[in-house]
């Protein structure tokens, strides 16, 4: 369903979605995992965050962030386990998005890829030596994190 319409009221509605990155910490340093991207239609063969996934209607994104990691790389993660780190934004695809990014370092469950037809790869990067195929979006994003904590960001707008 596409949200960035006008509703009842007349008032435009735009598409929220959720970027999850689990977070582990290493003798060297913090570890992201990332998804690599297939047959989404968007950013395919590039890195993404863990998991991410669209708000469904009357969801708040804390349970969207729960659902998502579940579907997408079959682990269980409690509302309160769930860190905010930023909001994005965004305008890429001629449709403005409100993404917000979340971190996760507790969590249960055996780490697999949920959605293999989407999903070709997970893998594990340190913070400092991220992929160079990474969404920009989700680049600048971790940069922004890393640099100032919780943040707000506009990316893509023209």
């Amino acid at each position: 369903m596409n949200n960035s319409t006008n509703n009842a009221a007349g008032r435009f509605r735009t598409i929220a979605a959720v970027l999850v990155l689990l977070a582990r910490e290493t003798e060297d340093g913090t570890e992201y995992l990332l998804q690599k991207r297939q047959n989404t239609s968007f950013a395919d063969g590039m890195w993404d965050f863990s998991a991410s996934g669209h708000v469904e209607k009357n969801e708040p994104m804390t349970a969207t962030v729960c659902r998502e990691v579940k579907e997408e790389i079959n682990v269980d993660v409690s509302p309160e386990d769930v860190e905010f780190i930023g909001l994005l934004h965004s305008f890429g695809d001629g449709e403005p998005r409100f993404l917000g990014c979340f971190r996760i370092k507790k969590y249960s469950g055996e780490i697999k890829i949920g959605e293999p037809e989407k999903v070709a790869e997970l893998k594990w990067f340190n913070e400092n030596d991220l992929p160079d195929n990474i969404i920009d979006s989700r680049k600048e994003a971790l940069d922004r994190f890393k640099k100032d904590g919780v943040f707000y960001q506009e990316f893509g707008w023209v």
